[in-house]
């Protein structure tokens, strides 16, 4: 049996309740929310932080520490849901998420040709074909044997064809091949194991376990669009349809990697380098210091690109790229990634079609999201507010696929080998 399912985590299928608790695992701290669910909108009615140690990417689960904190962050966040709700809300399923540079990705094209073409296509042959994917993953994985030390922990169908056409929802249609494009995230035993008993000592039921840069990229409505997203020690870059994750590239290069190429030579204390970037942004060097940053910070730039299109290169499926490109600096250190992804030197680097048109993601640009709270506003509710979009998205009635890859991941026994 997979990982997911000797823990015991519940299966999504229908939403079990219209009230949802989400988890953000976050650099210094944990982000809690109470939502209401309704049709595809999620509603913040009480929200709280707490600050732990060691719960971002390089460290290891402390389960008794992190538990401590997202219990007080869970309470406040639960007491604050009386004013908007009439009443204190506690929910009983909770979705947490976990830092993108402990999990990594697989991308899986399964297609089958059916018997009887000119039937319907039924749910119970998709969920067939959804599962028929997962265990493709899992064979290529080998997550299977015992004493695996990862597990598969999310999945999302990116891309549906009926006959070399993309559809939305095949059920209902006739036709002959059908062809799933999903894309596999893992991570750590140790970390599932963590995450899933602290979700125990809360009174919980862990619904999911999802990766910040797959929830990053649920609002994104583009039918085609690339997500860069740069954290402390790593970037990735993920190929999004329609806010669903298709394929990711990643390479362990982030903003502490740019800021060291940037100071590079000019012998700044590690204490100071904030210091000195904000001078630099608002013109306050003396001008032979401020072109040496210049030129540092864009050979540094420069560098960081060819290695991230270079991974792009070896990860996608082809050479057709899409050139509606979002980005996010989830460090707040170096901002002038969004500019540098707009050069003529990206565009040529990645082999782009045509100019880039790149946005930073913005908080206020997450759809079906409400905050009844008004608190989750600025850049550092990004993650919370798009995790709240993840999970309306999921649960609305129209995402019936969606929830039946994640009754698959999350609780599908696999056959022992």
């Amino acid at each position: 049996m997979a990982l997911l399912g000797r823990l015991n985590l519940k299966a999504a299928g229908p939403a079990p309740t219209s009230h949802h608790t989400v988890v953000t695992w976050e650099a210094g701290h944990v982000r809690t929310a109470v939502l209401r669910l309704s049709g595809g909108t999620g509603e913040i009615l009480g929200l709280a932080a707490a600050p732990v140690q060691a719960s971002g990417y390089g460290s290891h689960p402390d389960p008794d520490r992190w538990y401590r904190a997202c219990d007080v962050a869970l309470a406040q966040a639960e007491d604050m849901t009386s004013r908007p709700a009439g009443r204190k809300i506690v929910p009983d399923y909770v979705t947490m998420t976990i830092p993108s540079g402990v999990t990594r990705s697989l991308s899986i094209v399964d297609e089958t040709r059916r018997r009887h073409s000119r039937r319907p296509i039924s749910l119970d042959e998709m969920q067939t074909l959804l599962r028929r994917g997962y265990r493709k993953a899992q064979d290529r994985l080998d997550v299977r044997s015992r004493g695996s030390r990862e597990d598969i922990i999310a999945g999302t169908l990116a891309l549906i064809t009926v006959d070399g056409q993309q559809v939305s929802d095949p059920v209902g249609m006739t036709g002959d091949l059908v062809q799933l494009n999903i894309c596999f995230s893992l991570a750590p035993a140790e970390w599932i194991r963590s995450l899933q008993l602290i979700a125990q000592r809360l009174g919980l039921d862990l619904g999911g376990i999802v990766p910040h840069h797959v929830v990053l990229a649920s609002p994104l409505a583009d039918a085609a669009s690339l997500l860069v997203v740069v954290d402390s020690s790593i970037t990735t870059v993920d190929q999004v349809r329609r806010g669903r994750v298709e394929w990711v590239a990643s390479i362990p290069h982030g903003a502490e990697s740019l800021l060291a190429g940037t100071l590079e030579g000019l012998d700044v204390p590690d204490n100071q380098t904030e210091a000195l970037m904000r001078a630099f942004r608002s013109g306050q060097l003396r001008e032979d210091v401020d072109q040496r940053l210049s030129a540092n910070y864009w050979r540094a730039l420069r560098q960081w690109m060819g290695r991230l299109a270079d991974q792009v290169s070896a990860v996608a499926p082809s050479s057709h790229l899409p050139f509606r490109v979002y980005s996010h600096d989830a460090t707040g250190l170096v901002p002038e990634i969004t500019p540098a992804l707009a050069t003529p030197f990206w565009e040529q680097r990645l082999g782009c079609a045509r100019c880039p048109k790149v946005d930073a993601l913005d908080p206020n640009g997450v759809s079906a999201v409400l905050d009844s709270t008004g608190q989750a506003n600025g850049p550092a509710f990004l993650l919370l507010r798009s995790m709240v979009h993840y999970v309306a998205r999921l649960y609305a009635p129209a995402y019936v696929l969606d929830r039946l890859l994640c009754d698959i991941v999350r609780a599908r026994p696999a056959a022992r080998g």
